[in-house]
């Protein structure tokens, strides 16, 4: 056998074998951790999983409509309050929208470590509003249903979420 026809069936033995193993991360990242066969094959694959985000339960193809969001209020130091939804600036095309959301995320699940940093970076993005305090808000939707997707309300209408204060933050004076 010539070495082009050796190269052509590595190829092809190559392929198979990735397909197989993506096809076996992406049946096994959903499935309960009950088994001690899924655990084992997990502990294997999770690399992989992880490094391609693929580590998810099956709705990530049905989400939860609505969720959390970020906010915040910026407080001028003449005491008026300004508030701001980032997101509302993103375009849902565009990859940075990802990106954002994520580190929003991460400031209201964690912010012992983000939400000073995040403060400061608000504090200097208003600085022509003299921001005396930045305050990081968690709006939390709550209870809506399809009936009241058809009498046109919103998820993040006022009657829907609460609103968590994540952390207020003084902006150092300019």
């Amino acid at each position: 056998m010539t070495w082009t026809r050796w190269q052509q069936r590595l190829t092809y033995l190559a392929m198979s074998g990735f397909l197989a193993w993506h096809t076996l991360a992406i049946v096994i990242a959903p499935a309960p951790d009950s088994s001690v066969s899924v655990q084992t094959l997990r502990a294997v694959l999770q690399p992989y999983l992880t490094l391609f985000r693929l580590d998810s339960r099956w709705n990530f193809f049905a989400p939860t409509i609505g969720g959390t969001q970020f906010r915040y209020v910026v407080e001028t130091g003449a005491g008026e309050r300004l508030a701001f939804e980032p997101t509302q600036r993103l375009s849902w095309l565009h990859p940075d929208h990802i990106w954002f959301r994520a580190w929003h995320y991460a400031i209201i699940d964690h912010p012992e470590l983000y939400a000073d940093r995040a403060a400061e970076l608000l504090c200097k993005e208003h600085a022509a509003l003299h921001p005396a305090a930045i305050t990081l808000l968690d709006l939390d939707q709550q209870g809506f249903t399809p009936a009241d997707h058809l009498s046109g309300k919103h998820p993040m209408d006022l009657e829907f979420i609460a609103v968590i204060p994540v952390k207020r933050v003084e902006c150092p004076a300019s």
